[in-house]
């Protein structure tokens, strides 16, 4: 192992831990042993938020790292927990981490596959270097009925089109590269899900879905009903544009991608945090607004198709209250704005 001082201890939540001194504060940083990413605790915020409101009895820290999320998982929400990790100098760091915090996690130097084959959780987090695909299908068959799992996907120039081939090659899809392209590509990861558990005869619910940095996140709850995943099929399909945001833009053909709801009504109760940061709250209110509309109306992006001046995003949606219509801003695009009517009518009222 490293000598000590190529460490540094720091806090998260209620925990501390050793992590390496070189640890990464923004984007998703390079795989290595006791790897931990600042640009993540928002992630782990959520998920405490999340795992405190629905309290699950056993719950899974797939790839641990310097072990943060578990530890945390522990201490803050008070749940049994246990964390896997396959690589050796990881796994020497977490045990380290583990008597740091007096802690009562159980920790293995296991696969992913061989942890699962030894426990049946209520909750799983997934959340690799890259695609969830790899790891889905069998935490989704050792997962307790009506239990969640959380992935983390971070291989977003798949999942946003900006490398079609990979998008066609991994998803099976088409996503435009464009302002629209977070939104769509969160929908592209759900649609996946639900498809991959539907062969299941699961239904994969979304509990939460968000966007933040180099990231999705998306929290599912999967219920063992042929029927209930027959329904979740119908909420995925093709999305144009035309049709789906206004008259003016061009038909399109993108996905197949998830058309339903990108939360449940849990969101409303993810205000339990203890001592919560700016960037929690300020993330939560736009997560509670998702699903104000399938997708959101971009000023920015209308007006460059008509031809028009951009407008002020505050004194469009001023705008918008004015007519009765709710709205708040988008957490996929900082001109984008959340609307309780269609995309096109709020469009049509600002410009």
């Amino acid at each position: 192992m490293e000598k000590k001082n190529q460490f540094k201890t720091i806090s998260e939540g209620a925990i501390k831990l050793m992590a390496p001194e070189n640890y990464f504060i923004k984007g998703p940083g390079t795989k290595t042993a006791g790897f931990y990413n600042m640009d993540q605790k928002l992630n782990r915020d959520i998920t405490i938020s999340f795992l405190k409101t629905v309290k699950p009895k056993l719950a899974l820290d797939a790839f641990g790292g310097t072990g943060v999320r578990g530890l945390r998982i522990n201490r803050e929400a008070g749940i049994n927990t246990v964390i896997s990790e396959i690589n050796k100098k990881s796994f020497d760091y977490i045990k380290i981490n583990k008597e740091i915090n007096n802690s009562n996690v159980e920790i293995y130097n296991k696969t992913f596959q061989a942890i699962l084959n030894d426990y049946l959780f209520d909750y799983i987090d997934i959340d690799p270097y890259g695609s969830v695909l790899p790891y889905l299908d069998e935490a989704m068959i050792n997962l307790r009925n009506r239990g969640y799992i959380g992935v983390t996907a971070t291989d977003l120039t798949a999942l946003t089109g900006s490398m079609p081939a990979k998008t066609l090659r991994r998803y099976r899809a088409h996503i435009i590269n464009d302002i629209y392209r977070h939104e769509s590509g969160i929908r592209l990861l759900i649609s996946e899900i639900v498809k991959r558990a539907a062969a299941m005869d699961k239904a994969a619910i979304p509990v939460i879905s968000l966007w933040h940095s180099h990231y999705y996140r998306v929290i599912f709850q999967l219920v063992s009903s042929a029927g209930k995943a027959d329904e979740q099929l119908e909420k995925t399909g093709i999305f144009d544009r035309q049709v789906g945001l206004a008259n003016e833009y061009k038909s399109t053909i993108e996905g197949p991608l998830w058309l339903g709801n990108l939360n449940s009504d849990l969101i409303s109760k993810l205000n339990y945090m203890d001592n919560p940061d700016k960037l929690f709250l300020k993330t939560i209110e736009k997560v509670k607004l998702n699903d104000l509309s399938t997708y959101f109306a971009d000023i920015a992006d209308f007006a460059r198709i008509t031809n028009q001046d951009t407008k002020a995003v505050e004194a469009s949606m001023e705008k918008l209250r004015e007519n009765g219509i709710n709205c708040g801003r988008s957490q996929f695009s900082d001109t984008g704005i959340k609307v309780s009517s269609s995309v096109s009518e709020a469009l049509h009222i600002i410009y």
